[in-house]
């Protein structure tokens, strides 16, 4: 039987390949077909239409002569059959299989249909499909610097939320590949008889075929010199581009949907494919690292007394961009012979990525021009950190510029640069004008707001925090993983696209619940040693002389090797500080980084932690107040307990000082409904810096202070952001007559103030206690 079985195996995988041959050839015949088709209708639409053969009259007498092509049939493929050999079956000796007792279908863990009615033989039987998919991203470009954004961080967000994924170049895509992916994603594919071979393999094995593109190359139309610049800037022609973009339309409308970086993009897209998701470019760990560590890499070096705006552009596509911000750039640096503008060329040949001998007025600012050779992706980091201001000039009106993802804007933001953009429809989204960003569209506004950086080098500084906060989610690989998981889970059938699509309905545009509000503050100590902890404890303080130093000491016991502190002095009168800076001083060498900061005026909790926060570096940070003490194991042993998508990691608290009835806090497992009736997860929790900038940061009202931290509770689960408990005792919370707990927040009056504000920010929580707490005692 086994010998058998080897040699059907052996004629069948003979007869496999003969087939695909056979299809190989046939669709090459049936492109071949489809392309004389296609140049039939060409020549019957050239010669009907007299605008048409007018302009191709006059560009033939410009050009030179001219024969319209005219197709003949292709002659059809011989097809033969496989020359294989069936062996017969061959029947080997089984023994009956043994009678099913009832116990033994009481053990089945397989439920046995019971006797039906005759009517419902007609209901169909559900399907069900594994909960996880199988992703195959297939990259049209593999060579640009596309695939990063488009494939590679992609298929990083479907592992990431639990599905398996992989990307291949298109022209290495098999079979195997094809045979083992149930989704698969072109991007940037043009449509050709090996893509038309990989569709139809695809659909044969029930896969769901995902459309996607970074910019409008799927609108044939729209390959113009008048309306994309770059065609002529890069050497192409307007016929070569149609083809190009009639390929890639090809592709598109043998999808089953679509995804594309940006709303307008999407938009265009659901004109042939309705079902059409956003889904944004990101960056990933690496490049967030690699940005913070040049960022601080420039604070610690100070500044060498120049100022630099930076253009980052990557390709011969923005000549008509960048001329509406040169004859003001030259003015500027005419003016300002600090003020140098960075531009790029190409490595080995210098050759200039900018055409400039289409910006002669900075042809006598030359000298102020730093050339810098263009680098891999990965490496852009440490070169947009130069910049203390970053540009993107688009043309507003145009619907192929509206259509440009946001890269420049969160690029820029996480290496700590300021930028200033044209208000196409992305950067309206992502920037709040003058506050994370400026948006500049006329050349008076492009100059105010040149301006206005150039002179206010703490603009630039609160500006581009606001703009890293802003991108921490929105294009973060987090919430990437959490949309792929959405789209993948509605293609599942009926019941799952129900499913899936509640959830979508419910999160809009899930950009995230604003900018944190970050108090005007100074920096009082500041210490960097350049290593990469993965935990900040903040510590925030307000008149605590008393206990400040016992939580300091508990921090230094932390086993954790690598160790943030930043301390909040929330504008104290007593002697906080000085007993801060000098432990500082003192114990300087057991942290990597160390900070003290102090509120321009008092701002309350929530604006005292969002000012540590803002200078945390670390993935993860740890709330301290000054009065409560961590055990030597918190930071390690929550940050083991936490993966890339956690949210937050909260331990048990031990009560202390004074008498209490509840010996521990925060002993219930994590369930996000528990918040319904009110908080039980104390403040002192491992937070992820991307959630925390998700939610808009902790709350700031000085008149309703004690519920931040069950505000970020709420926050978090109307994201879908994951907590995780660790069962252990890692911290202790201090009882005493003069905590902000027994002095502020439980009073009457300031509480009913608390009650109002987060139920009205959270409309879906019923609480069970609203009025104050009587202080408990022990009887």
């Amino acid at each position: 039987l086994r010998e058998a079985n080897t040699a059907l195996s052996a004629s069948l995988s003979q007869a496999l390949s003969h087939f695909y041959h056979n299809a190989e050839v046939w669709a090459a015949f049936s492109q071949e077909v489809r392309s004389r088709a296609e140049g039939l209708n060409a020549l019957r639409d050239f010669l009907s239409t007299p605008a048409g053969f007018l302009r191709s009259l006059a560009r033939t007498m410009v050009r030179g002569s001219m024969a319209p092509f005219v197709p003949d049939l292709p002659t059809p493929p011989a097809v033969t059959e496989p020359d294989i050999t069936i062996p017969p079956p061959v029947v080997s000796e089984q023994p009956e299989p043994p009678a099913l007792t009832d116990a033994m279908i009481a053990e089945s863990s397989i439920p046995l249909p019971s006797a039906q009615a005759d009517h419902t033989s007609a209901l169909q039987p559900v399907t069900l499909r594994s909960p996880r998919h199988k992703v195959l991203f297939v990259a049209g470009e593999p060579e640009s610097p596309g695939v990063q954004y488009r494939c590679i961080r992609n298929a990083a967000a479907c592992l990431r939320a639990g599905h398996e994924a992989r990307w291949k170049p298109c022209a290495d895509v098999n079979p195997d590949d094809l045979s083992w992916a149930d989704i698969i994603i072109l991007w940037r594919v043009e449509f050709s008889g090996h893509v038309d071979i990989l569709l139809q393999l695809a659909r044969k094995n029930g896969a769901d075929i995902i459309f996607d593109t970074d910019d409008i190359t799927f609108l044939p139309h729209l390959a113009r010199f008048d309306i994309i610049d770059g065609i002529r800037s890069i050497g192409a022609t307007e016929q070569r581009i149609e083809t190009v973009f009639t390929e890639i339309r090809r592709t598109l409308m043998r999808s089953d949907l679509c995804i594309a970086p940006t709303d307008t993009l999407a938009g265009l897209m659901r004109i042939n494919k309705p079902l059409t998701y956003t889904v944004p470019n990101t960056f990933d760990a690496d490049s967030l690292r690699r940005s913070r560590m040049a960022m601080r890499k420039k604070q610690w070096m100070g500044s060498d007394g120049l100022v630099r705006i930076g253009y980052a552009t990557g390709s011969r596509t923005h000549q008509r961009d960048f001329a509406r911000v040169a004859g003001i750039l030259a003015k500027l640096m005419l003016e300002r012979a600090d003020l140098r503008l960075v531009l790029f060329r190409e490595p080995g040949n210098h050759r200039p990525v900018l055409l400039m001998n289409e910006f002669p007025e900075l042809t006598p600012v030359s000298d102020q021009i730093e050339w810098r050779d263009m680098v891999p992706l990965p490496d852009l980091p440490e070169e947009t950190a130069r910049f203390d201001i970053s540009i993107a000039p688009l043309e507003t009106g145009s619907l192929f510029c509206n259509a440009k993802s946001e890269l420049k804007f969160f690029e820029a933001a996480l290496a700590g640069v300021p930028s200033i953009a044209s208000p196409t429809a992305p950067f309206r989204q992502c920037i709040v004008d003058g506050v994370s960003g400026f948006l500049a569209d006329t050349p008076e506004e492009w100059e105010t707001a040149l301006r206005t950086l150039l002179e206010n080098p703490d603009l630039r500084r609160r500006m581009a925090d606001a703009a890293y906060h802003g991108s921490l989610w929105y294009f973060g690989p987090q919430r990437q993983a959490l949309v792929f998981d959405s789209i993948l889970e509605g293609l599942g059938g009926e019941q799952a696209a129900a499913r899936a699509s509640e959830l979508q309905i419910a999160r809009g545009a899930y950009r995230g619940k604003g900018l944190p509000d970050v108090p005007p503050h100074e920096i009082l100590f500041h210490q960097d040693r350049m290593d990469e902890a993965a935990v900040t404890v903040i510590i925030t303080s307000y008149n605590y002389e008393a206990f400040i130093l016992e939580a300091l000491e508990s921090v230094r016991a932390q086993t954790i090797e690598l160790l943030d502190l930043v301390v909040v002095d929330d504008g104290s009168s007593d002697d906080s500080i000085a007993l801060i800076a000098a432990w500082m001083t003192q114990h300087s060498a057991r942290f990597n980084r160390l900070i003290l900061l102090k509120t321009t005026v008092n701002a309350g909790l929530g604006g005292a932690r969002n000012c540590g926060v803002t200078h945390a570096e670390t993935p993860f940070f740890l709330p301290l107040d000054a009065d409560n003490r961590l055990l030597p194991d918190a930071c390690a042993s929550l940050l083991a307990a936490t993966n890339e998508m956690t949210a937050y990691a909260y331990p048990i608290l031990e009560q202390f000082g004074e008498p209490t009835r509840h010996k521990v806090l925060g002993d219930k497992p994590y369930h996000p409904m528990q918040l319904v009736a009110g908080n039980y997860i104390d403040a002192m929790a491992l937070v992820a810096k991307w959630a925390w900038a998700a939610a808009g940061g902790y709350y700031v009202s000085r008149s309703a202070m004690g519920w931040e931290d069950y505000d970020l509770w709420c926050s978090f689960a109307e994201l879908g952001l994951q907590g995780t408990h660790v069962p252990e005792i890692l911290a202790e919370y201090r009882v005493h007559r003069t905590s902000m707990t027994s002095s502020v927040t439980e009073q009457d009056a300031h509480k009913q103030r608390v009650v109002e504000l987060v139920e009205s920010r959270h409309g879906w929580i019923k609480l069970v206690q609203k009025a104050a707490k009587e202080r408990e005692k022990v009887s």
